[in-house]
């Protein structure tokens, strides 16, 4: 990694952090901010390169320049639209408004959307939270290696490099 630049006046941590890094893995990590979903991901793999701030300045950054579709948000919001969407139907129903057979096929087709969408979002929770929270302990475990050996420039070398070795590993399989 090339050697820190100094800030210059008005420029934030994510600009620093940038500045701070040589040519290629400034252009691989904008890359992989601009087309990774979780900014968790990108947050942890800035670490992986060197960056030292905190998590909001990373997502605020992130949302400014690479806006997410928060793709589990949406899917819980379809869910409870979907769950009005029947308790109306059986409104329809309760007040003659809607035949009970015409209102049961409906009631069917929209119940089995609905699990469809919970069955979706929970393999999305559980993913993302695994996912967290191993690179959560990969990111832990290098920060403190990192203060181990923070005397020792070899050390230190090899061991952000590895890191990024590690996580280059680490997304080749997702």
């Amino acid at each position: 990694m090339a050697a820190p630049a100094a800030p210059r006046a008005g420029q934030g941590p994510i600009d620093h952090f940038l500045a701070a890094l040589d040519q290629e893995r400034r252009e691989g990590f904008l890359d992989y901010a601009e087309h990774t979903y979780s900014v968790i991901e990108i947050w942890l793999y800035a670490k992986v390169l060197g960056y030292d701030a905190g998590f909001s300045e990373m997502e605020k950054w992130v949302q400014k320049r690479f806006p997410k579709l928060n793709r589990r948000q949406l899917l819980l919001r379809e869910a409870i639209k979907l769950e009005d969407d029947i308790e109306g139907l059986r409104n329809l129903v309760a007040t003659t408004q809607m035949g009970a057979d015409t209102a049961a096929a409906r009631v069917a087709q929209l119940s089995k959307e609905l699990r469809g969408h919970l069955v979706e979002i929970e393999k999305m929770t559980r993913a993302m939270d695994r996912r967290g929270l191993i690179l959560a302990g990969a990111d832990k475990a290098l920060t403190e290696l990192r203060l181990i050996f923070k005397q020792n420039e070899e050390v230190t070398t090899a061991l952000n490099l590895a890191a990024e070795s590690v996580w280059a590993s680490f997304e080749g399989e997702s």
